[in-house]
């Protein structure tokens, strides 16, 4: 059957991760919207489904709750995941707590690897069927610098980048396209703060993010876009 033109995920299984509020939840929309069935995952989950989102409580620091939603995922039928929940704060480095380190490491960090490593089993078991998968996680412009008040955010982004590109190295040989989604500053209620003030009004918004990940979602068979960096114009240039 020809999929609708407006569908571009028809028939596809879909799991986000930190999908309640911003990025996350946008991503999760604009994924149901393009046709696919989305496992939206959050710690405040939303309740009640939508024919095209199934919304799930999830902790990505916890294993036991990781695992529980990975198979809820798999037996979905899932291709697919957007890694994408995340935390931060910033501060000098003398100020840091064990406490807000193991907060930041835990969720953006672990997170990452565990349902990646809870989903990779039935990514291989795809490849035997023929079939390919994606991961996608939505990291930060910052996973390659960093910058004062700001150790233990971007130090976990540099770690969620060097666990992509492992994943992306050993997902070749089952089939797995990898892909880091980086956007700059971004309206959210990241870090305690209120999306829509006067001075983020140039700030990228989450449709723009959510955008990016449907693009990598959505490559031709035979193209792996490895990586997006995106910035809002007026951040200026960051390499």
């Amino acid at each position: 059957m020809k999929l609708h033109q407006e569908w571009p995920l028809a028939g596809r299984v879909i799991a986000v991760t930190g999908a309640s509020r911003g990025i996350g939840l946008a991503t999760a929309s604009l994924l149901a919207q393009a046709g696919a069935q989305v496992i939206a995952g959050a710690r405040q989950c939303t309740p009640g489904d939508t024919p095209s989102i199934t919304a799930v409580a999830l902790d990505v620091a916890d294993e036991d709750s990781v695992r529980a939603f990975a198979a809820l995922a798999i037996a979905a039928g899932v291709d697919s995941v957007v890694n994408n929940a995340g935390v931060g704060s910033f501060g000098p480095i003398e100020e840091a707590s064990v406490a807000e380190y193991q907060r930041i490491m835990n969720t953006n960090v672990l997170g990452t690897l565990l349902l990646t490593k809870w989903l990779i089993p039935e990514f291989k078991r795809r490849h035997q069927r023929g079939l390919h998968s994606h991961l996608v996680n939505v990291t930060s412009d910052v996973s390659t610098r960093s910058f004062a008040n700001g150790a233990l955010y971007t130090a976990s982004k540099f770690a969620q980048r060097a666990l992509t590109q492992a994943t992306a190295y050993e997902g070749e040989a089952y089939g797995l396209r990898v892909t880091e989604v980086r956007p700059g500053m971004t309206d959210t209620h990241f870090n305690g703060s209120t999306p829509g003030k006067p001075e983020r009004e140039h700030h990228l918004r989450p449709d723009d993010v959510a955008r990016a990940v449907l693009h990598a979602l959505t490559a031709p068979a035979h193209v792996r876009v490895d990586e997006i960096t995106l910035h809002p114009t007026k951040q200026g240039v960051v390499y």
